[in-house]
């Protein structure tokens, strides 16, 4: 008997008296679990939409942002303690770009000074704290974030790669340990504690075997922290290997800070006298990064160290 069917003979078998009031009810019951489940929804929405990440303009970009940069100031000119207008004014700068955030700082910390409750203040700081070199600032910023959203992923995984930054090792250890408790297989987070632990001169052996089980981006990943290490610890032999092996990985070398691994790369075999490898690193590095000066310094001088080789030759 189909469901419809059922619910027929139940209905039917209702006094005629009561059917009215609980067919309105029921009516009431499903509008009541819509508007529920659309508030849920919009919830979620509000939940992703809230903090805007690094460097996003959203629909606003250019001249758009710097008219409603100027238009916020215009109001502020007006009323200077302003919170919405001093809250829009720094994410508006936030979202130019690295060049604004000390701008943008300055009218944050204003509109907190003047009263502002906004977790979302937390983020915007510390994100623009850490761009900065401000570290111990963007260090609390995080944390009081983590205390209104605790669990949130990207700024645990930002506190913890700010304190390995700010050679707080064993406190980044602490960090990426509680992340790998609760995400045991993410190959990031293993990746960046094998590299904490090592740091902080603790067995890194077992994290490392636990990344090499996890898959083919995992093993990548493990090969390049093998390298990085390996260049740390100067067996420059086995660096040069491993990181021409991650960079040669069409699939995966993406995942890394390519010009960094070309970098090490270039600098393994300057030590090792490979001078040819060494030509060819730097010249990929500064297709990556054409700013990037020691680079073009030693391309400079081992161009001229093949010519001066040629001409012997000759």
């Amino acid at each position: 008997m189909r469901a419809a069917d059922k619910l027929s003979r139940v209905v039917n078998k209702i006094p005629q008296h009561y059917r009215v009031p609980l067919a309105l009810l029921a009516v009431f019951a499903v509008a009541l679990i819509v508007v529920i489940s659309g508030l849920s929804a919009r919830r979620g929405v509000l939940e992703r939409e809230v903090i805007a990440k690094p460097g996003e303009t959203g629909p606003a970009s250019g001249g758009q942002l710097d008219k409603k940069i100027a238009g916020v100031e215009e109001a502020l000119k007006t009323n200077p303690e302003d919170l919405k207008a001093l809250f829009e004014a720094g994410l508006l700068k936030f979202r130019k770009g690295p060049a604004f955030y000390p701008d943008a700082i300055a009218d944050l910390e204003k509109a907190r000074q003047f009263g502002l409750a906004d977790e979302r203040l937390f983020y915007y700081l510390g994100v623009m704290y850490q761009g900065v070199g401000l570290y111990d600032f963007a260090c609390e910023e995080y944390r009081k974030f983590l205390r209104n959203r605790p669990g949130d992923f990207e700024v645990s995984m930002r506190l913890a790669k700010l304190y390995y930054t700010a050679l707080r090792f064993a406190e980044a250890v602490r960090d990426y340990e509680i992340l790998q408790l609760e995400y045991p297989k993410n190959p990031v987070v293993l990746e960046n504690l094998t590299l904490a632990r090592w740091k902080n001169k603790q067995d890194y052996s077992k994290t490392l075997l636990e990344l090499k089980g996890l898959g083919s981006e995992a093993a990548f990943r493990a090969e390049y922290t093998e390298g990085i290490i390996a260049y740390e610890l100067k067996d420059y032999s086995s660096a040069g290997r491993l990181l021409k092996s991650a960079l040669s990985n069409a699939e995966y070398s993406a995942l890394i800070d390519r010009a960094r691994a070309y970098w090490l790369l270039g600098d393994s075999a300057m030590k090792l006298k490979d001078n040819d490898g060494a030509f060819a690193a730097f010249t990929e590095l500064l297709k990556l990064n054409p700013s990037h000066e020691e680079a073009k310094s030693l391309l400079a001088r081992l161009e001229r160290s093949r010519k001066a080789a040629a001409k012997k030759k000759k």
